[in-house]
């Protein structure tokens, strides 16, 4: 299947990760790991992504400091360890036997995603040089 982010650059090869539930919290709500990321100030989209980038070991290590900081849904120390687990489980992974473009293989075009500053900053460019060109020809 080919990639296909949606429309505010949000990958949906993170959604199972992102949506996973956690449990509920002291009134009763669903939090799923979106929500416990978004109630730590933390970008979820942003976060699953670089979790996905990192060695697991890292991964994990990041995962669970950020469940140790989240306090709304109780989650017992011994179960912790397991639960990181099941939730690094659900986000892509890049194959470990990636090959550079020193052996031969041609290197792939990678471009920033949808809806990141990058496009923004190439739009205020092109913007501005064209009211520069309006200003001139006054």
């Amino acid at each position: 299947m080919a990639y296909a982010p949606t429309q505010l650059g949000q990958d949906p090869q993170f959604e199972p990760f992102l949506y996973a539930p956690l449990g509920e919290d002291r009134r009763g709500s669903s939090v799923t790991v979106l929500s416990m990321l978004a109630r730590l100030g933390v970008d979820p989209w942003g976060e699953a992504s670089d979790l996905a980038k990192l060695p697991e070991g890292a991964a994990r290590q990041r995962l669970e400091a950020l469940m140790t900081r989240f306090h709304d849904v109780p989650t017992p120390v011994p179960d912790l360890s397991r639960i990181v687990s099941g939730l690094l489980a659900l986000l892509p992974r890049r194959p470990t036997t990636a090959s550079s473009p020193q052996d031969g293989a041609s290197a792939k075009l990678v471009l920033p995603p949808q809806g990141s500053a990058f496009y923004w900053i190439i739009a205020a460019g092109l913007f501005l040089g064209w009211l520069a060109m309006l200003a001139q020809g006054q």
